[in-house]
């Protein structure tokens, strides 16, 4: 799969994709828009969205129609790419596109949790089953996060969740943590039907992206949950860049925060922990500005390569994460300038 020809026709495929992408006078215009039908209706008018708003009645659409359209927009594009690979490379990049579907599987989640739940429940959650051998159904019927998990048996992602009927109460962010693991577990474990040099790189990207998460699940889960350090650590990702096991567990049985903190000093991601400043609310930005940049590093420097398609498919959810971020900030009234923090993308 590794060669130049075959890198080539996908890589000149993702090229006009990209060209897709919006600009930053797209970003600063939108940031202007006041209310969901303006900005939707600027996206129709200036953006290659208009090809999933064109027999849309942007004046009356609501955040969630946005949404629904956006995620059409991901798998349409998503699945023009995917024929492009074979064998364990295309496996690999099917593995990707799970990463869609546990954020259906999480907020999904929460609404049962939360006794939420809707009758049209099903016209959200384009992605479950998309990919994987998820019975769609069956997720939809669940009651409780135990009968969520129930439902995920003959799936890619019940190994790692199965371990939570464990007779607890439920408890979200175990099963958020136990997804997430999961999807990495996965990636890591196709990673190893690629060979040559998209293996190297691979390594060099999962590892960081593991240290990342690593990091937050050990800070969220000490600070909200109080899970124990042995808890932690068993949930966390057994690989990665700059954290070792042992750097992994003492973080995992720091005594307090403040332990925490220091010892995250070192790790080479301080900067998701400054002090003196609310990590709680930047700290998700901070971490996917990481991996943005890392990203753009890997794509300058190996343009004929495996890191192409992972690069379209995070930018494309970091562009659509964006717009949801804008479309929050309209319904709350928050200036342009506050809601620049919270974007992946810098303008």
């Amino acid at each position: 799969m590794g060669d130049y020809t075959v890198y080539a026709a996908v890589n000149t495929k993702i090229r006009v994709m990209e060209g897709h992408f919006l600009t930053a006078r797209d970003y600063e215009n939108i940031l202007q828009k006041r209310s969901v039908p303006e900005l939707a209706r600027y996206l129709k008018d200036n953006t290659h969205y208009s090809e999933f708003l064109k027999e849309v009645d942007v004046e009356n659409i609501s955040r969630r129609d946005l949404q629904e359209i956006f995620r059409r927009r991901m798998i349409n594009n998503l699945d023009r790419l995917i024929y492009y690979f074979k064998g364990g490379y295309r496996d690999f990049v099917r593995s990707l596109y799970l990463r869609f579907e546990i954020t259906d599987i999480k907020h999904l989640a929460r609404l049962i949790f939360n006794g939420s739940k809707s009758d049209d429940i099903t016209r959200s959650y384009l992605f479950i089953g998309k990919y994987s051998k998820l019975d769609p159904s069956k997720l939809f019927a669940a009651s409780s996060v135990r009968e969520l998990i129930l439902s995920m048996e003959g799936s890619e992602f019940y190994e790692f969740v199965e371990p939570l009927l464990d007779g607890r109460r439920e408890n979200l962010f175990r099963f958020e943590m136990a997804l997430d693991m999961g999807y990495f577990s996965m990636i890591n474990r196709i990673r190893k039907k690629i060979s040559g040099s998209d293996y190297k790189i691979l390594e060099l990207w999962e590892g960081s992206v593991a240290d990342l998460y690593n990091l937050q699940w050990i800070y969220r889960g000490k600070k909200f949950y109080r899970i124990s350090p042995e808890e932690l650590l068993n949930y966390t990702m057994n690989f990665g860049r700059k954290l070792s096991f042992s750097k992994r567990k003492a973080l995992c049985y720091a005594a307090n925060l403040e332990e925490f903190y220091e010892l995250a000093q070192s790790t080479g991601y301080q900067f998701l922990f400054k002090k003196n400043e609310t990590q709680d609310i930047y700290m998700e930005r901070k971490l996917n500005r990481y991996i943005y940049h890392l990203l753009k590093t890997l794509n300058r420097k190996y343009p004929m390569s495996i890191i192409q398609i992972i690069c379209y498919v995070w930018f494309l959810e970091y562009e659509i994460r964006d717009i949801y971020a804008m479309c929050e900030s309209i319904r709350y009234h928050v200036s342009p300038e506050e809601t620049k923090k919270f974007l992946v993308r810098a303008v």
